[in-house]
């Protein structure tokens, strides 16, 4: 009967997680650095999510796609096997977001939709130029 009960506690403690994910983020200033206790903040909700978000930060893979002469902004970050399409504080278009996030609840966010806030707020993501006769095969290959 207690475990039922710790089930039920770290699910409901998840369910508030999720729905503070723009509240955490705001924990990290325009322009900062994220210092050790900010990792160790985030690896209490996030778990390894942190470290792969990071890693992925590290290796240049968010990237913010500005269509021109449009001025349309997309974000994307790149997974394992390609880049998925990041809406802010909301949505990714990974399976891990779709599964562990939206439907099951159990992680407020997947690890791409983590790094493209930190990468954001940090400023370390790369700006890349593309035509606007390029959107809909950059959104086929973002979303497929």
């Amino acid at each position: 009967m207690k475990e039922k009960n710790t089930e039920n506690t770290t699910t409901s403690e998840k369910m508030k997680s999720f729905q503070a994910f723009p509240k955490l983020l705001s924990k990290i200033k325009k322009g900062s650095k994220l210092t050790i206790k900010d990792i160790e903040f985030f690896e209490e909700i996030f778990g390894d999510r942190i470290r792969k978000a990071l890693e992925v930060i590290g290796a240049k893979g968010v990237k913010q796609y500005i269509f021109s002469p449009s001025g349309v902004t997309k974000w994307a970050v790149r997974g394992t096997e390609k880049e998925y399409l990041v809406i802010e504080n909301s949505f990714c278009s990974c399976k891990d977001f779709l599964f562990t996030a939206l439907l099951r609840k159990e992680a407020p966010s997947c690890y791409h939709l983590l790094a493209r806030e930190i990468a954001e707020k940090t400023e370390q993501f790369d700006d890349i130029t593309v035509e606007d006769n390029l959107f809909q095969e950059y959104m086929k290959t973002w979303l497929d």
